[in-house]
């Protein structure tokens, strides 16, 4: 049993033996005036509590109850917010309560199932955090089909899948929770074959901003909505059914890498880096990782052998100081490889736009290349998407605009908690509005950045005023509001 599966164990049977509901802002006067002459005694952080009742449904903490901090904790330490309340729901009924409780104490509302937001989405200072921390349980339908609530990570979703020799696809972050991937659509080693992590989805169990539950099919058009532009914009997501395929028996990996590099060589390497890997067939991804002056190239496969792949093996070999050619293995202990650090760090991980082929970067690269040459520690990558991500049906069936676009970019700066990160930050700033400047527009829902321009756009495309439409029908008071969330207007 993992140490994270450890801790929900815990708070859960904190939840069911003795929590209850806290009702804030519902005190008298004279409760008020008696609390107020009470000295050396911690301020309420919400109001006065008049009652606590029991719910076998929610359990709502404040924030010097205990488990608040653990649970309000977000993966990001460098973006911290505060919520006046945490909402630990159980199941769906205790999202629609927490929803009609939140409308009645007028409090806006995030929601957290595994707390990877880059900008902290999964929290909301003063308001109310919907925490579906508990709700982590994998149940298979049938054989091909799976039901996954919002919280369960990649990892446990994996540990799950992979002994039925199923697969979903998905990201490889084991610490992601497969809600917020799935809402913003997730992609990863297996989506140039089977699509997006949201085009698996089949059904899902919806509850509005209204706190009604709805129960959703593929033809419904708030399910054409969540695929790609649901995360915190309408409501809450309580399950997901998804259809699987078989795993891969084996994966192998590729990695390249080249030390000290200046403008003209790292020119050459990313030129031949979209010659070759547009070439790759499904069974294949790739990123291209600059790091400062050093490049890593990484090239995974879990397909039979090709001639695609051999050449761009054969080339990064010779255009490299370092080469390593894999071998297949399991892939289970392959993915182990790529969880990841899955506990709170400092970091700033964003989208850098969604590139067409080298022509996309050829006006703005030598003006990236000055600054990342001169910042240690601030990474700009490129990953290969493109293959069945851009299927016609799936495009139809979904609001995620941009699968047209082979390549996702995105720049990254990790820190501790002693260093001062304003420098490199501004070189992040830079290097976004160079790229803005230079028509890169399009950016992933999944990798947010509060600093884009026309973020509407960014994210959704042509299909934003269709997103307003839908939130207007269920999410008509704005209950999910704050910055970057699809607003009525």
């Amino acid at each position: 049993m993992t140490q994270l599966k450890k801790r929900r164990d815990f708070i859960k049977l904190m939840a069911l033996t003795g929590l209850g509901i806290y009702l804030p802002s519902c005190a008298s006067g004279e409760r008020k005036k008696q609390s107020s002459t009470k000295k050396n005694k911690p301020k309420d952080p919400v109001s006065e509590i008049e009652e606590a009742i029991k719910s076998n449904n929610v359990t709502y903490l404040k924030k010097l109850d205990e488990q608040f901090d653990e649970l309000n904790q977000g993966f990001n330490l460098a973006v911290g917010k505060t919520p006046a309340l945490i909402a630990l729901c159980l199941n769906t009924e205790g999202i629609a309560e927490a929803i009609k409780f939140a409308h009645k104490e007028n409090l806006k509302v995030a929601v957290k199932s595994g707390g990877h937001s880059f900008e902290n989405f999964s929290s909301i200072d003063d308001g109310l955090q919907i925490n579906l921390s508990l709700m982590d349980e994998v149940k298979w339908i049938n054989q091909t089909t799976v039901n996954i609530q919002p919280s369960c990570t990649l990892r446990e979703m994996y540990d799950a899948l992979l002994p039925k020799n199923r697969i979903i696809p998905s990201g490889s972050c084991g610490g992601v929770g497969i809600g917020g991937i799935t809402l913003g659509g997730g992609y990863g080693f297996f989506a140039r074959k089977y699509g997006l992590t949201c085009d698996s989805l089949m059904e899902a169990t919806f509850v509005d901003g209204l706190g009604e539950i709805h129960e959703l099919k593929q033809e419904d058009e708030l399910m054409w909505a969540l695929k790609g532009g649901g995360n915190g914009n309408f409501g809450v997501v309580s399950s997901f059914t998804f259809k699987t395929q078989k795993a891969p028996s084996e994966f192998t990996r590729h990695r390249f890498k080249a030390y000290k590099l200046d403008h003209s060589r790292a020119k050459e390497l990313l030129q031949a880096y979209f010659k070759y890997s547009k070439e790759l067939p499904e069974s294949c991804f790739a990123a291209f990782v600059l790091n400062y002056k050093t490049l890593v190239l990484l090239i995974t496969n879990y397909g039979s052998n090709n001639d695609a792949l051999d050449n761009m093996i054969d080339a990064f070999s010779e255009l490299c100081d370092d080469a390593s050619v894999g071998t297949p293995k399991n892939l289970a202990e392959s993915l182990r490889t790529y969880y990841g650090i899955e506990y709170p760090i400092y970091f700033k991980n964003a989208s850098a736009g969604y590139y067409e082929d080298y022509e996309t970067i050829a006006t703005s690269i030598d003006q990236v290349l000055d600054v990342v040459f001169k910042k240690r520690g601030l990474i700009y990558q490129i990953n290969t998407l493109g293959g069945n991500i851009n299927n016609p049906q799936f495009e139809q069936a979904s609001c995620y605009p941009h699968r047209s676009s082979p390549y996702l970019s995105e720049l990254q700066y990790y820190w501790d908690e002693k260093k001062d990160p304003s420098e490199l930050l501004k070189s992040f700033d830079e290097i976004q509005n160079i790229l803005y400047e230079n028509g890169i527009r399009k950016q992933y829902r999944n990798y947010p950045n509060l600093g884009f321009k026309e973020w509407e756009r960014a994210y959704y495309g042509e299909h934003y005023e269709r997103l307003q439409s839908i939130k207007k029908t269920y999410d008509p008071s704005d209950l999910f509001a704050q910055k970057q969330t699809v607003g009525l207007k």
